[in-house]
């Protein structure tokens, strides 16, 4: 690992590589911070090139670690809190496999701590960064296979609101671009929703899959934000809430699968109203008099609108019950 301060009146400071405290609870804010890639690298990028000299040691870790560190500080601007960045190297089972992660952590007393104890200062700041993981306020995670980058990689910022937006500082020193937008991955996440309702059919009160998802829906389109504890809120709530733990835990066995397929892992993102439109009533009228009605939240449900080929429109309508009742018009004879 290595430390550095960014921020400051001071000229940036190089510091030598530190040995690993505290292995257990920095692999575990490590875990926290990970979630799946909404961003990729852009076509160049620094801090990809910088990750991939150290891990195929065209540089060793110091080395490499300082300019990362130093980028960043180059950066560091006006309103961006003064802090500590880690740069963290990792290895997995795989030997051809490393990850890298960097995280920026706000530390108001860093400066002063390092000027004042030197080395010391470093140990205060890793014992404060133990105690307090709630001031991480940027991170990414990037996976190197046999030296090169991959292409996505995991990135967090607290100051980049709504989620997963990326301040432009942090968007500037990462060399990314956005590769889901909220549309994408708000349709994958009613795609979660509705195959986990779909998956315990008979578990599912009286009113259908359609009036089930419409619920759940519902939960979603209303929420400040999207993540893996709502989608499990939305489905409880879609299939009727279930109060009994074995029930409630098939469902929430079968978002946890369905979220790793999507890739919605740890990710956290607002609500598109284009995907999740709030319900209104829609008539339809045809040239042959057939009067349809329905809430919207049922269509690509219960209600099916196909285009044919020859221009004409079809609509599909599956139920569980209907009722039938005929009405005669009396017309009047023609004199």
């Amino acid at each position: 690992m290595s430390l550095h301060i960014v921020g400051g009146d001071e000229d940036f400071e190089p510091q030598p590589e530190l040995s690993v405290e505290h292995d257990d609870f920095l692999l575990q804010i490590l875990r926290d911070i990970s979630s799946d890639a909404v961003y990729r690298f852009a076509e160049i990028s620094t801090t990809r090139s910088n990750v991939e000299a150290i891990s195929t040691r065209q540089v060793g870790f110091q080395e490499g670690a300082q300019a990362l560190a130093s980028d960043f500080c180059r950066l560091h601007r006006g309103g961006v809190k003064d802090g500590a960045f880690f740069v963290f190297e990792l290895g997995v089972d795989e030997a051809d496999v490393k990850i890298y992660a960097l995280v920026k952590y706000d530390y108001s007393q860093a400066l002063e701590i390092v000027h004042r104890q030197g080395a010391t200062g470093l140990r205060r700041i890793v014992e404060a960064f133990v105690s307090n993981r709630s001031a991480i306020q940027k991170s990414a995670m990037i996976r190197t296979r046999r030296g090169r980058a991959e292409p996505a990689l995991s990135t967090r910022d607290r100051m980049g609101r709504p989620a997963p937006v990326l301040t432009d500082f942090f968007r500037e020193y990462l060399q990314v671009t956005r590769d889901r937008s909220d549309e994408e991955l708000t349709l994958d996440v009613r795609e979660v929703v509705r195959t986990a309702l779909s998956d315990h059919k008979e578990y599912l009160p009286k009113g259908g899959m359609a009036s089930c998802v419409s619920r759940a829906n519902g939960v979603l389109r209303n929420a400040p934000e999207i993540n893996e504890h709502v989608i499990r809120q939305a489905v409880w709530v879609g299939a009727g809430q279930p109060t009994d733990d074995e029930t409630k835990g098939r469902f929430d066995n079968s978002v946890d699968r369905l979220v790793r397929k999507k890739k919605l892992a740890g990710l956290a993102f607002a609500p598109a109203s284009s995907v999740l439109p709030k319900a209104v009533r829609r008539t339809i009228m045809t040239e042959e008099g057939v009067r349809l009605e329905y809430n919207t939240a049922l269509e690509g449900q219960s209600v099916v609108e196909e285009k044919l080929e020859d221009g004409r429109t079809r609509f599909v309508v599956t139920t569980q019950g209907y009722t039938d009742d005929v009405n005669s018009d009396r017309t009047r004879r023609p004199a």
